[in-house]
């Protein structure tokens, strides 16, 4: 089952948008920075292992309508809102990247509606953004408005160029330079066109509207910067797994053996070799972990 472009109200008169796949154990998924609802798609096998997953665009990414950022908590309402909305009461929360501290954020304020959290090559807070991506676009952006806003502005227009033609792109400079960038697990999939093509239309939807979206992702890099919320320690134990490739140069390693560090009880898995896309090599497994098996 798939459901698209679906909004709602919100009580406060934003919209929020969010994308339904599959049947079965409800997970939200919280998708990576510059990217949208439409993320969830890589994981149509996720669905196939029973799962009913829900991924919700944050303010100022495709349908959900702009509101400043100031912490991870404030979207916490929002995914009440709409699992009320769905008369879910509990679910398994799953975050990916930049979607890591939201889940685990969501986790600490309500520990009573979450069963399982998966959180997969996330950013440890504060984030050192002297390894933010293994990339100096990044540094600019968490670290300077101006700069950042004006490189966002540019990453922005060469995302939307590509995804008018993946093909194009993979064979041009700029799409050799992009899968020279990550580590050789991760290019596999960023070679695949169907892989690729769902994750650029994801990366494209993220800026839908415009400067809106442009101050949505700058003001979330800023957020990495800030400490975790004190609730993030009280967690109560075994409830989270923390999954992290050894070759990501997204988040790199440290950042896993952090987030356990905070977390009582964490469940820490290390892939050798695995790069930012690990959990797309193990849905299997991934699927067991939402539903605490293995």
């Amino acid at each position: 089952m798939v459901e698209e472009k679906q909004m709602i109200s919100l009580p406060d008169g934003r919209r929020l948008g969010y994308l339904i796949i599959g049947e079965g154990t409800p997970v939200f998924y919280f998708h990576g920075t510059v990217s949208s609802r439409l993320e969830v798609l890589l994981l149509k096998e996720l669905t196939c292992k029973k799962h009913l997953l829900i991924s919700v665009d944050r303010p100022g990414a495709g349908l959900s309508t702009f509101t400043p950022k100031k912490s991870f908590q404030d979207f916490n309402r929002d995914i009440n809102n709409l699992a009320d909305h769905l008369g879910i009461d509990k679910f398994a929360v799953l975050g990916w990247s930049g979607g890591g501290p939201y889940a685990l954020t969501y986790l600490a304020f309500f520990p009573e509606r979450v069963t399982r959290a998966v959180i997969v090559g996330s950013p440890a807070l504060p984030f050192d953004v002297s390894t933010a991506h293994n990339s100096s676009l990044a540094r600019f952006v968490m670290k300077f408005q101006t700069l950042g806003i004006l490189a966002l502005k540019r990453l922005s227009a060469q995302i939307l160029n590509a995804n008018k033609d993946i093909e194009a792109f993979l064979k041009s400079k700029n799409g050799k330079k992009m899968l020279k960038g990550w580590p050789r697990e991760d290019a596999k999939f960023f070679a695949d066109k169907a892989w690729v093509t769902l994750m650029y239309a994801s990366m494209a939807e993220a800026f839908r509207q415009g400067d809106d979206s442009i101050r949505a992702v700058f003001q979330e890099h800023q957020l990495f910067m800030k400490t975790w919320p004190k609730e993030v320690s009280k967690i109560p134990p075994g409830k989270v797994d923390v999954w992290q490739g050894t070759d990501d140069k997204t988040c790199r390693v440290d950042n896993a053996f952090k987030i356990a560090g905070v977390v009582q009880g964490a469940h820490l898995e290390i892939f050798t070799s695995k790069g930012h896309c690990v959990m797309f090599d193990n849905i299997e497994k991934l699927g067991d972990a939402l539903i605490g098996k293995g």
